[in-house]
């Protein structure tokens, strides 16, 4: 049997990201022939005297629960199973590996994150992925 296409759909908690999971999970209830995989992104923290690995894996945890919990409701009420993902690094680069060591056909994301720029009409991240991914990319927004 084949197996299921996957589409990456990377998650920060952002509206455009859920707008991006809604797409996604339409296209597939439509009968698109695909998985779904949601990726959080947590950013690297090095750790110090003051902030010990272990306070870092359980901040990123924290974090990865806050950034998913709008996409597992979304998920859910769709009826759409996804498969969630949380994985450490800088994001665009993390985002394009993943799709490539996973076999992802397609990354499909939002326009604009929660990074620290709210005013620019394509995100940074989105941008540099784009560049950086060797599968398609379809921008939500």
């Amino acid at each position: 049997m084949k197996r299921k296409q996957s589409i990456l759909v990377p998650l920060d908690g952002s509206a455009t990201a859920l707008r991006a999971l809604e797409h996604a999970c339409r296209r597939v209830h439509d009968g698109e022939s695909a998985s779904i995989t949601g990726l959080n992104v947590q950013a690297p923290m090095p750790p110090s005297r003051l902030v010990t690995r272990g306070m870092i894996a359980d901040h990123q945890a924290r974090e990865s629960r806050t950034a998913l919990r709008g996409a597992r409701a979304l998920a859910k009420r769709l009826r759409i199973p996804v498969e969630w993902q949380v994985v450490v690094g800088a994001p665009a680069p993390t985002i394009a590996r993943f799709a490539r060591e996973h076999g992802c056909v397609e990354i499909v994301m939002g326009t604009r994150g929660l990074g620290r720029l709210p005013g620019f009409v394509l995100g940074s991240t989105a941008m540099r992925v784009v560049q950086l991914a060797e599968v398609p990319v379809t921008l939500v927004k």
